[in-house]
């Protein structure tokens, strides 16, 4: 029951924190911004959110251990809490229908190919950042 208490707690953190950045991106945007203002172009709070989890998850994973059962809670309370409420794929594949939906097929081609290649290189590089200094 208590790694359930610690994924509950996280992805309240996690989930807060994705919530604020969105409202941060937000905010940056000019209100009347143009279809081809880079804050615009593409769900740039969602690719933000996803590709500094994937990084952060890499340095998490890196700097405990896989194999020893010491980690665990900071584990489960971390990547899955924290960091599992702080990204979100759901969002992600909203947000891809909606520029398809707009007829915007080279931005959502676009979108996906920088947030699944862009997730993989930034959790692999926080791995490999996180594992060379342990």
């Amino acid at each position: 029951m208590n790694k359930f208490l610690w994924v509950f707690l996280g992805g309240g953190i996690g989930s807060v924190l994705r919530y604020s950045i969105g409202l941060l991106v937000a905010n940056l945007a000019p209100e009347e911004a143009e279809p081809s203002h880079w804050l615009t172009m593409y769900p740039v709070a969602t690719l933000m959110v996803n590709i500094l989890g994937c990084g952060l998850i890499g340095v998490a994973w890196g700097m405990t251990n896989p194999t020893s059962t010491s980690h665990d809670t900071i584990r489960i309370a971390l990547i899955v809490g924290v960091l599992g409420g702080f990204t979100t794929f759901s969002a992600f594949g909203w947000e891809t229908l909606q520029l398809i939906q707009e007829q915007r097929i080279g931005s959502a081609g676009a979108y996906v190919l920088i947030s699944v290649l862009g997730g993989l290189a930034a959790a692999w590089s926080g791995y490999s950042i996180a594992h060379s200094g342990a």
